[in-house]
C-alpha cells in the first residue's frame, strides 16, 4: 500500500507535531507531506529530506492574501493528487477543508486541537463558530477530536453527525521523554546552568507565548508565590507567536526576567528541561490534549493546570496534580506555594504520572489508531484490492475493536 498524505498547518510549528507520527506511518507505506508557511521548522524539515510545500495561508485574516493562498493550495492539491489531506488549526483548517473538497481529494480529515468554543460560550458566538465548522465540514470524511469533551461539544452543536466525529487522543515519544535520560548529577548540573539553586522548586512550562496559554496569569502567580515562598522559581520555554493578536509583549517578558523568571526562548532540549523541573504547569484557557502535560507526566513530574477542556482529561486533582480555575492567578499562586512546600506530594503525583504514561500517552498507539482511520476511509472512498483490511473507526465515545497491525 502506498498513500500520499498531506498535512496543512497555519504555521511551520505544526511540522514537529506531525512528524512525531512518521516513524509509525512511513513503514506502512505513507508518503507524508507538510504544507505550511515557511519558517525554521520548514527549513529543518527540508534539510532532513522531508517533503514540504509552501502554504500561503496564515492565522491572520487577509482577504486578498487568503484568496491567493486558497487558489495556490487548490493548484497544489490538484497537481500532487494526494490520497488524504489532513487539516489542522482554526482558520487554515476551515479554508483547507473547503479547498480540498473542491480539488476532489479522496479523503479529507480535520483534527480539532482544542475547540475554539464550548457549551459555556455565549449563544450567538457559539452558534456562529458552530456554523462555520458545519459549513467547512459539510463533505469531509471525519473530524478527529483529541479531547472527549470537544467531541461531545461537536455532537451537541450539530457540526457533523456523531458517526463522523472520532476521538483519537494525542501522544508523545516515550523513548524521548523518560526520567532515566538524566541521572541526578546531570540534573543538578543542568539546574546550576540555569541558575536554579538546589533547594529551589522549579515550575516549568513550554509553548507559544500567547495570552490564551495563560502566560500572563502564570507570570503573575509566580511573582506572588515567590513573595510568600522564596524557593518558587519559574521557567518558560517558547517563542512569541507574532501571527496572533494575543502574543505576549516583549516588555512584559523583560519585566519577568528582571523579577527572576527564566525566559528561555525556543529550545531544542525539552526532555532535559523537564528533567530539571519539579512541577510542569499549563494554565491554558483551552486545549485539545496538551503535549506539555503529557511530556511532564512521562518525565515523572507533578502537574499544575487550569480547569480547561483537554487539561482536565490529563490532570486528576489530588491524584496526579492540581487544577485551578481558569484565568485565576491567585488560585494558581496558592497551588504553587502548596506544591513548593510539600515535596512528598510532588513525588506522589509524579510517580502516578510516570506509572500511567506508557498506557495513556504512547504516540505509537495514536499513530496506529490514525492509520486505521485513514485506511478505512480510503477503502470507503475508493476501494483498492491491494489495501490491507482496516478495522472499524474509533467512535466519538472512544470505543474500538482491536485490529492487527
Amino acid at each position: 500500500m502506498s498513500v500520499r498524505l498531506a498535512h496543512t498547518w497555519s504555521s511551520d510549528l505544526g511540522i514537529p507535531w506531525s512528524t512525531v507520527y512518521d516513524a509509525t506511518l512511513e513503514p506502512r507505506g505513507y508518503e507524508i507531506w507538510h504544507l505550511t508557511p515557511d519558517g525554521p521548522h520548514a527549513a529543518r524539515a527540508r534539510a532532513q529530506g522531508k517533503r514540504w510545500l509552501p502554504l500561503q495561508l496564515s492565522r491572520r485574516i487577509d482577504i486578498r492574501g487568503d484568496l491567493a493562498g486558497a487558489c495556490r493550495l487548490y493548484r497544489d492539491l490538484r497537481r500532487e493528487r494526494f490520497d488524504i489531506v489532513h487539516t489542522h488549526a482554526i482558520k487554515v483548517g476551515l479554508i483547507a477543508r473547503v479547498v480540498a473538497r473542491a480539488a476532489r481529494v479522496p479523503v479529507i480529515v480535520h483534527t480539532m486541537h482544542g475547540l475554539v468554543y464550548s457549551m459555556e460560550t455565549p449563544g450567538v458566538k457559539r452558534r456562529l463558530h458552530a456554523l462555520l465548522e458545519r459549513i467547512a465540514s459539510l463533505r469531509i470524511d471525519a473530524i478527529l477530536a483529541q479531547s472527549r469533551e470537544d467531541a461531545a461539544t461537536l455532537v451537541a452543536t450539530g457540526v457533523v453527525p456523531p458517526e463522523r466525529i472520532i476521538w483519537v487522543g494525542n501522544g508523545i515519544d516515550l523513548t524521548c521523554f523518560r526520567p532515566a535520560r538524566l541521572d541526578a548529577a546531570a540534573r543538578a548540573a543542568l539546574r546550576v546552568g540555569l541558575g536554579v539553586a538546589a533547594d529551589d522548586v522549579l515550575f516549568f512550562t513550554a509553548g507559544r507565548l500567547v495570552r490564551e496559554k495563560g502566560v500572563v496569569e502564570l507570570l503573575e502567580a509566580a511573582l506572588a508565590a515567590r513573595h510568600e515562598e522564596p524557593r518558587v522559581r519559574l521557567a518558560i520555554a517558547g517563542e512569541a507567536d507574532r501571527d496572533k493578536a494575543d502574543a505576549i509583549d516583549s516588555a512584559l517578558l523583560a519585566r519577568a526576567r528582571g523579577a527572576g523568571v527564566l525566559v528561555l526562548g525556543r529550545r531544542d532540549d525539552m526532555p532535559e528541561l523537564y528533567a530539571a523541573a519539579d512541577v510542569v504547569a499549563l494554565p491554558s484557557w483551552r486545549e485539545g490534549m496538551p503535549r506539555v502535560l503529557m511530556e511532564g507526566a512521562a518525565m515523572g513530574k507533578a502537574l499544575l493546570a487550569s480547569d480547561a477542556r483537554g487539561c482536565r482529561e490529563i490532570v486528576r486533582p489530588g491524584d496526579n496534580g492540581f487544577l485551578v480555575p481558569l484565568r485565576d492567578a491567585a488560585a494558581l499562586a496558592r497551588a504553587m506555594v502548596t506544591l513548593a512546600r510539600e515535596p512528598e506530594l510532588r513525588a506522589r503525583f509524579g510517580a502516578v504520572n510516570r506509572a500511567e504514561a506508557g498506557t495513556r500517552y504512547d504516540v505509537r498507539r495514536v499513530a496506529a489508531r490514525l492509520a486505521t482511520i485513514y485506511e478505512e476511509l480510503l477503502v470507503r472512498a475508493r476501494p483498492r484490492a491491494s489495501m490491507a483490511r482496516a478495522g472499524p473507526l474509533v467512535s466519538h465515545t472512544g470505543t474500538s475493536t482491536p485490529t492487527a497491525s
